[in-house]
C-alpha cells in the first residue's frame, strides 16, 4: 500500500488493444457527448487509497476498473452520491474527477437503459432529486439506505441508482442487489484498509451483505453501453502502473 499516492493518475498508454477499443472516442472532446435523461455514467474516479481499493474489488464491463456511477438528468447535470452528500454536478466537473488514460482521455463509460426500462427514468430522477443533500454512506451499511425515515438515510453511489429505479418500478428491483465484497479480487484477502476502518468504527466488515458496486452494475443486462470516452484500464494494467 505504500506505493499508493494521495492523488493517482493511471496511465494505460502501453496497455494491449482489446475487444472494446472500437467504442473508444478518438478525441477528448465534449461535442457529440449526447447524454439522455437516465443515462448512467461510470467512471474510474480520481482520489486516494479508498478510490483505488474500490476499483480493485470487482471487475466491470469487459474487465474495466470502475469505482463510481452517477445518473444524468439530461440537462448537463448529474446526480451522484459522493462525500459528503448526494449532490448535482456538471458534466465538466464529473469529467475533471476522472482518471485519464495515456492519451489524456477521461475514463468514462456511458450506459443507457434498454427500451423496456426507459419509462422508469422520470420517476427514478424524481427520487434521486428527493435525496439531494442526504449524507454519503461512508460505512456502506445496508441499513442506511433502507430507512423509511429519510432523515436517517445515507447513500453510496450505486445504492442510490438501484433504489431510484426500484422505487420507479413500484418497489420491484430493476438492478438486483449483489453481495458486498471487501477482498482484493486477485488475492482473495480483505484489504487492510477495511480491517482498520471497521475496527475504528466498531462494526464488523459487512462482507456478503446485500449491496451493490458500480463495476457490477455496469455489467447489467438491463443496460446498453453506448460510449467509452477513454480506455479504462483493467485492474492488472492499473497495478502495473502503480507498482
Amino acid at each position: 500500500m505504500s506505493t499508493i499516492k494521495h492523488e493517482y493518475l493511471w496511465s494505460v498508454s502501453n496497455a494491449p488493444e482489446d475487444r472494446f477499443n472500437m467504442m473508444i472516442e478518438q478525441q477528448n472532446a465534449l461535442p457529440g457527448f449526447d447524454l439522455k435523461k437516465g443515462d448512467l455514467l461510470f467512471q474510474l474516479r480520481k482520489g486516494g487509497e479508498l478510490e483505488w481499493i474500490i476499483s480493485r474489488l470487482f471487475a466491470g464491463y469487459s474487465g474495466m476498473a470502475l469505482n463510481h456511477v452517477a445518473i444524468s438528468t439530461g440537462s448537463g447535470e448529474l446526480v451522484e452520491a459522493v462525500m459528503p452528500r448526494v449532490q448535482k454536478t456538471t458534466l465538466t466537473q464529473f469529467i475533471d474527477k476522472s482518471v485519464c488514460d495515456g492519451l489524456g482521455r477521461p475514463c468514462i463509460l456511458v450506459a443507457r437503459l434498454k427500451s423496456t426500462w426507459q419509462p422508469l427514468v422520470d420517476e427514478a430522477l424524481a427520487f434521486a432529486d428527493e435525496q439531494l443533500h442526504i449524507p454519503y454512506n461512508s460505512d456502506f451499511s445496508p441499513d442506511s439506505h433502507s430507512q423509511s425515515d429519510i432523515s436517517n438515510r445515507a447513500w453510496y453511489c450505486s445504492a442510490l441508482v438501484l433504489e431510484a429505479f426500484r422505487t420507479a418500478n413500484q418497489g420491484k428491483s430493476v438492478f438486483p442487489e449483489t453481495p458486498m465484497g471487501f477482498r482484493d479480487l486477485e488475492t482473495g484477502e480483505v484489504f487492510p484498509y477495511w480491517v482498520e476502518f471497521y475496527r475504528k468504527i466498531g462494526q464488523p466488515i459487512p462482507e456478503g451483505e446485500p449491496g451493490s458496486h458500480p463495476a457490477l452494475l455496469s455489467c447489467s443486462d438491463k443496460l446498453d453501453v453506448i460510449k467509452v470516452m477513454g480506455q479504462l484500464p483493467a485492474r492488472q494494467a492499473a497495478n502495473e502502473q502503480l507498482a
